[in-house]
């Protein structure tokens, strides 16, 4: 059970967000649409993300990707890896750089 936990995300070898939507549009070359099939179907982080996609793009919407924060991306990476030290670390400093109170929500 941990262990399919611990595979439940998006590897280097993942297509991006922005190739499953294409996918989805059917608006990739032959030997591409192949390669993303025959992923998806090996790949069940892949294929929740290309239904999430699918359930809800819309099509007057233009799909701009955006660069996540190093900060985030960091968290990101520590959650995924279990490095809870850095985690840790992560949390005291966006504490000392930021101190939010209650009030400032």
């Amino acid at each position: 059970m941990i262990l399919s936990a611990i595979a439940f995300c998006k590897r280097v070898t993942c297509p991006s967000s922005e190739i499953l939507l294409s996918y989805g549009t059917r608006d990739l070359m032959a030997e591409q649409m192949l390669r993303v099939a025959s992923h998806l179907d090996e790949c069940d982080f892949c294929g929740a993300e290309f239904q999430l996609l699918s359930d809800h793009a819309t099509l007057e919407e233009a799909y701009v990707p955006v660069e996540i924060p190093s900060s985030l991306r960091c968290l990101a990476q520590s959650l995924l890896t279990g490095d809870w030290l850095h985690i840790e670390s992560l949390a005291e400093a966006a504490y000392e750089k930021e101190r939010l109170t209650l009030t400032d929500a």
